[in-house]
C-alpha cells in the first residue's frame, strides 16, 4: 500500500462499514451533518491503486443545495459546447464519460505517497472560478480502461446513467465514488453517506460488467476500423498492447460546468 501522510486519528478496522452506524461515530460539527478534517479521510478507506479527483461547484453556486444534489445524484457528465445540440435528443444518453471533462486530478497512487498538506493547498486555491466547495472522489484504477485511445472509453466504467432534472438520460459519475465535499472556508470534509469504501459484492459485479461492456465496445470499434482500412493506417493503441501511459492525463482535467 502507498505511504499516506495523515493525521494521528485512529485507523478504522478494515471491515468497518461506512453507512449510518459508522457515521454516528464521526464528530459532528453542524447539526446532523458529519464532518472530518481532510487528512482523516485516510482513515475511512484504502487509497491503494486509486486516484483522487475534485470537482468544483462554483459554476452552479456554492450553496449546500448543490452539494446535496451531487451527493444524491453524482457529478453530471460535462458536455463541451462544441458537442452540445438541442435538448430534444430522444432516447440518446448525453454527457461525457471522460473524467478529464468533469474533474481535476489531485493525486494518483502511481505518483507515490499521498500528502494531504499539498492536496489542501490545491483545494484552498482551486484553479477554476475560485470554488469554495470541491467534491472529492476516489476512483479504483482497476476500472480505468487503458487499452483505448478514446478518452471517454478510458473512464466510462466510473459513470452511471439516469435522468437529469430535465428528464434527459444523462451520464453521471457514480455517487458511490464520491467521498464528500471539501469546503475551503471551514477546512472540513462533509462526508457523503452514499460513498462506498469497499469495491465488493454487487458494486464490484456492476463495475466488472461496466468495464467488460466498454472493453467490448473498444474491441468492436477496432475491428470495424481494421475492416474498413484499405490504406493500412495503424492505430495508436490496440487491444492486447501495453496500456497507455496516460493516467496523469486522466486525472488532470477540468471542472464540470454544471452539477
Amino acid at each position: 500500500m502507498n505511504e499516506i501522510i495523515s493525521s494521528n486519528a485512529e485507523q478504522q478496522n478494515d471491515d468497518s462499514a461506512w453507512g449510518e452506524e459508522y457515521l454516528k461515530s464521526v464528530p459532528e460539527f453542524a447539526g446532523e451533518k458529519k464532518f472530518v478534517k481532510l487528512e482523516e479521510i485516510a482513515n475511512l478507506c484504502s487509497f491503494e491503486n486509486t486516484m483522487i479527483s475534485g470537482h468544483g461547484t462554483a459554476s452552479a453556486g456554492n450553496s449546500h443545495e448543490v452539494v446535496e444534489s451531487i451527493f444524491d445524484e453524482g457529478v453530471k457528465g460535462f458536455e463541451s459546447l462544441g458537442n452540445m445540440v438541442s435538448m430534444n435528443r430522444g432516447n440518446e444518453v448525453v454527457g461525457s464519460t471522460d473524467l478529464t471533462d468533469n474533474t481535476v486530478g489531485l493525486w494518483s497512487s502511481m505518483e507515490g505517497r499521498l500528502d494531504f498538506q499539498k492536496m489542501k493547498e490545491k483545494l484552498d486555491n482551486w484553479p477554476h472560478r475560485g470554488a469554495k466547495n470541491v467534491i472529492l472522489m476516489r476512483f479504483p484504477l482497476d476500472y480505468h480502461h487503458g487499452y483505448t485511445e478514446v478518452g471517454s472509453e478510458r473512464t466510462q466504467a466510473y459513470f452511471t446513467e439516469h435522468e437529469d432534472k430535465n428528464g434527459q438520460a444523462t451520464n453521471y459519475i457514480d455517487r458511490r465514488f464520491i467521498i464528500g465535499n471539501y469546503n475551503s472556508e471551514t477546512g472540513q470534509v462533509e462526508l457523503n453517506p452514499n460513498f462506498e469504501p469497499n469495491i465488493t459484492g454487487d458494486f464490484k459485479k456492476e463495475l466488472d460488467e461496466r468495464l467488460a461492456k466498454v472493453q467490448e465496445q473498444t474491441k468492436k470499434r477496432h475491428e470495424a476500423f481494421d475492416e474498413n482500412n484499405p490504406f493500412g493506417f495503424t492505430r495508436t493503441n490496440t487491444e492486447g498492447s501495453e496500456p497507455e501511459d496516460n493516467i496523469d492525463d486522466a486525472v488532470d482535467g477540468w471542472d464540470d460546468a454544471d452539477w
